[in-house]
């Protein structure tokens, strides 16, 4: 590769971006800041540009070593991209503290002492992991072939490493130090062969949503098979994806655009760009709480279904008694594990953390007896007292479990007096095959032994709980509450037991709500709603 050329045109010096480094935009917005932080010329930068928080150049003159970001107070370095493979290595602590998360060197030959030490912690910012790191031409890591901690803190997690083949052998025969010590737990790749993927010549679009596309293509030929490919929008990368038929997600609505791929092979080798494919994104009027939940979790396959559910909840006054809601929508973890009420990616949105080999698919969650439960992180005494409390549960499945003890929803105090709040279903003939209990309330359903439906026990007064199954109110429970009510969150797929999971279910879960006390009639209006959705989903059971 080399060096940048420069091209004349009518007398005009024609420059090209050659240089992507991400998350320093806010701070490192002029060319003199960067060229001071790389120690090189500023009439070596040209084309510079901010693009959000991630900043663009051309760097011409030759090549140039990095250096300048270690013990870094400005916004994190996200990205060192440098396609054309101007870099020549990195220099001592070059991205020391900084939090890297890709660097994709191909030409650098070095990289010097502690030049990524500490990258996990950059001061008063989120703790970043290296997660690509493409250094095929690298011959020397730190002063010697041991481990002088040129990477620390656990730089990769599950990461990518692309390496020259020389530092296998380099340390007496065996991996460089440095290397052997980043390639615990991550995948090391030696490049040696730089044979380029073919480029994707019909990329089309199968469908176009409001703020999302999803591209479909012919995987192209690659002699070194293909890991994944790089999706560009408006001329800016913007993620990976793995297959014909993943959709690129956050655009912008009614706006038009247009996008290339570039193909990545196992040795990290590239293809040209893919021909351009223009589009305008959707402009269909959804309500905002379902459109925000279909963009978290990438469910554009069920647009209508999902905006439904949501405008039949308000619309029938029971989405504001809702404190988290679980539809189990599409296929994968990432689809299932955003609360619909508030579909962010923290604990406190009350997003599922699942636990376990439970599996995925577009019928539900699907539990396995033995070690498969989500966490919703929402505490029952959150929300939930002695005399308001609901809980909601759409099994898929009328399994006996393996044991008697098994839970498929709820949480509960370890001690007397037991203060339950969950839900448990089908426990074999011999059992009570339907427990429900909310505080110290419960009722038992001995005489059925099905625990396809939907289930909801619901309390609206201090001493009584009652049960409804597939929208018709089935019996009621008195009782007199005592204790205290549990500081533990829900679990999903077991009982959250003093702290602890316990009693593994085994049934498909399809739907769990943690709501208010409902009334018999919100409840029926509730369920007729989660009918219709699971309906129109095509995975109803009951």
């Amino acid at each position: 590769m080399g060096s940048l050329l420069l091209n004349t045109v009518f007398g005009r010096s024609n420059y090209k971006v050659n240089t992507y480094i991400g998350g320093i935009g806010p701070t490192i917005n002029t060319p003199a800041l960067l060229a001071t932080k790389l120690g090189i010329a500023v009439n070596r930068i040209k084309l510079f540009r901010v693009v959000g928080n991630d900043i663009e150049c051309a760097i011409i003159g030759g090549m140039y070593e990095v250096k300048g970001f270690n013990h870094s107070d400005i916004s994190q370095v996200t990205y060192y991209r440098d396609p054309t493979g101007i870099v020549s290595g990195i220099g001592p602590q070059g991205f020391y503290n900084t939090g890297l998360i890709e660097g994709y060197f191909p030409n650098a030959t070095y990289i010097s002492v502690a030049a990524f030490d500490q990258n996990l912690y950059p001061s008063g910012r989120p703790k970043n992991l290296l997660k690509k790191l493409y250094i095929p031409s690298v011959t020397r890591i730190g002063n010697t072939a041991i481990n002088e901690n040129v990477f620390r803190s656990g730089n990769l997690n599950s990461g990518k490493i692309w390496a020259n083949p020389i530092l296998q052998t380099i340390n007496s025969g065996g991996v460089e130090g440095d290397l052997a010590f980043l390639a615990t737990g991550n995948t090391v790749v030696y490049v040696n062969d730089f044979t380029k993927p073919n480029t994707i010549t019909n990329l089309s679009a199968t469908s176009i949503y409001n703020t999302g596309i999803q591209l479909s293509f012919t995987p192209p030929n690659s002699i070194n098979g293909i890991d994944f490919y790089e999706v560009y929008v408006n001329g800016i990368y913007k993620q990976d994806i793995k297959n014909s038929g993943d959709i690129i997600s956050g655009l912008t609505k009614n706006t038009n655009y247009n996008i290339n791929l570039i193909t990545v092979d196992n040795f990290h080798n590239k293809s040209v760009l893919s021909a351009t494919i223009n589009f305008t994104t959707g402009n269909i009027n959804l309500d905002v709480d379902a459109e925000n939940f279909i963009i978290a979790s990438q469910n554009y396959n069920y647009v209508d279904i999902i905006n439904n559910l949501v405008v039949s909840l308000k619309v029938n006054n029971l989405w504001n008694k809702i404190q988290a809601a679980y539809p189990f929508i599409g296929s994968t973890q990432i689809n299932h594990k955003f609360n619909l009420k508030n579909p962010l990616d923290t604990n406190t949105a009350f997003r599922l953390v699942f636990n376990g080999g439970g599996t995925h698919s577009t019928n539900g969650y699907q539990t396995n007896g033995s070690n498969a439960y989500a966490n919703t992180f929402l505490n029952v005494n959150t929300y939930h007292t002695f005399s308001n409390a609901g809980l909601t549960i759409v099994c898929g499945t009328n399994n006996v479990p393996a044991t008697t003890n098994s839970y498929d929803f709820g949480a509960q105090k370890s001690s007397s007096p037991w203060e339950c709040y969950q839900i448990h279903l089908n426990h074999g003939a011999s059992k009570n095959n339907n427990v429900f209990v909310l505080g110290t309330i419960g009722l038992s359903k001995t005489a059925i032994n099905n625990a396809k439906g939907i289930h909801t026990i619901s309390k609206t007064t201090n001493t009584e709980a009652s049960y409804s199954k597939n929208g018709n109110f089935d019996t009621s429970i008195a009782g007199t509450q005592t204790g205290i009510v549990p500081a533990l969150p829900y679990f999903i797929g077991c009982l959250n037991n003093g702290g602890s999971p316990y009693g593994y279910s085994n049934q498909r879960i399809q739907f769990t709500i943690i709501h208010e006390g409902l009334t018999n009639e919100e409840v029926k209006t509730l369920h007729n709603i989660i009918d219709a959705f699971e309906n129109n989903l095509g995975r109803k059971t009951w």
